[in-house]
């Protein structure tokens, strides 16, 4: 939580230094983001010990539309790789979501996004040796996630933001709650 704190911090301070040269964002239209960063992930597998690791956070991608001069809608792909081990072979799986979400532009460079949707812990497409390993598990998710634009050059973007995700999913025979906290480093299109 303290991490959180400080890198809200830290975004808030670098808005009010960047506010004397801002150059102000045409959003209109049809919009398009996606970002890279890294995660700490706590999952609690129902009977089974905590699983806490630092890890990379992709494939993160938002498309949508912008409804208002400041607000979006949005179909947002959160995604944070792990290491499963409880189960036959050691592999990488991704706790993901799929989450219908509204983002705001609080002034021109900040902006926050919360949704609801669905969560879902699915195969890392790179590591499936058999059929069994390519199952999805579904559940619930919500999100929140804070951004700082620090670079704009006509539509496009470059932002940092803070992310975090809960899930809850049900595998075959137990439930998993999953907490993913991101920092990233994204690219958009507006």
């Amino acid at each position: 939580m303290r991490i959180i704190t400080v890198i809200l911090f830290l975004i808030f301070a670098l808005n009010c230094i960047a506010q004397e040269n801002s150059q102000v964002a045409e959003r209109k239209g049809f919009i398009f983001g996606t970002s890279a960063g890294v995660s700490y992930l706590n999952l609690k597998f129902e009977g089974f010990q905590n699983q806490n690791t630092v890890a990379a956070s992709f494939p993160n991608f938002k498309i949508g539309s912008m409804i208002s001069k400041n607000t979006a809608l949005l179909l947002h792909l959160p995604g944070s790789v792990y290491n499963y081990t409880l189960s036959g072979r050691q592999r990488d799986r991704g706790f993901e979501g799929i989450i219908p979400s509204i983002q705001h532009w609080t002034n021109d460079r900040m902006w926050l996004l919360a949704g609801i949707g669905i969560s879902m812990d699915a195969p890392a497409f790179y590591d499936i040796k058999t059929e069994d390993e390519r199952k999805f598990y579904f559940g619930y998710g919500i999100l929140a996630s804070v951004g700082y634009e620090i670079w704009k050059k006509g539509r496009f973007v470059v932002d940092i933001q803070a992310r975090m995700h809960f899930g809850k999913v049900k595998f075959d025979n137990l439930n998993e709650k999953g907490f993913a906290t991101n920092f990233l480093i994204g690219i958009n299109w507006y």
